[in-house]
C-alpha cells in the first residue's frame, strides 16, 4: 500500500494573468471598503447637519365677494357652490378651472 507521502510532488504551475488578478481584487476590496465608509459618513453628515424644511408657503386665491352655500372635495379638486354658480378650484395649482353659471331657484 501506498502512502501520500511516497507520491512524488507536482510542480506548480505559474498561470501568467494570475499576479493582474490578484492584485485587481486587492484594489476593488479596497474601493468597496472606501465606499462602504463614504456612504456611513455622508449618512452621519446628513444627520448631524440636519436642516429645517421652510414652512410651505400659503398662497391665496381670489374668488370674489361670494356667499359660499356648499363645497366638496375631490381629490386634489374643490368645488364650491353659491347662489349663482359652482366653482371649480385645483387647490394644488391655486387655479380656478371652472365657473359654471347656474340659474337661481
Amino acid at each position: 500500500m501506498s502512502d501520500k507521502a511516497d507520491l512524488p510532488l507536482e510542480p506548480e504551475v505559474h498561470q501568467p494573468g494570475l499576479k493582474f488578478l490578484e492584485a485587481a481584487v486587492y484594489i476593488m476590496g479596497g474601493l468597496l471598503v472606501l465606499m462602504l465608509l463614504g456612504l456611513v459618513g455622508g449618512i452621519i453628515y446628513k444627520i448631524a447637519n440636519k436642516s429645517e424644511a421652510p414652512p410651505p408657503e400659503t398662497k391665496l386665491l381670489d374668488l370674489g365677494a361670494i356667499a359660499v352655500q356648499d363645497m366638496q372635495l375631490d381629490g386634489d379638486r374643490l368645488a364650491i357652490r353659491t347662489a349663482t354658480e359652482i366653482i371649480i378650484v385645483d387647490f394644488r395649482k391655486n387655479t380656478v378651472l371652472s365657473r359654471i353659471g347656474v340659474a337661481p331657484k
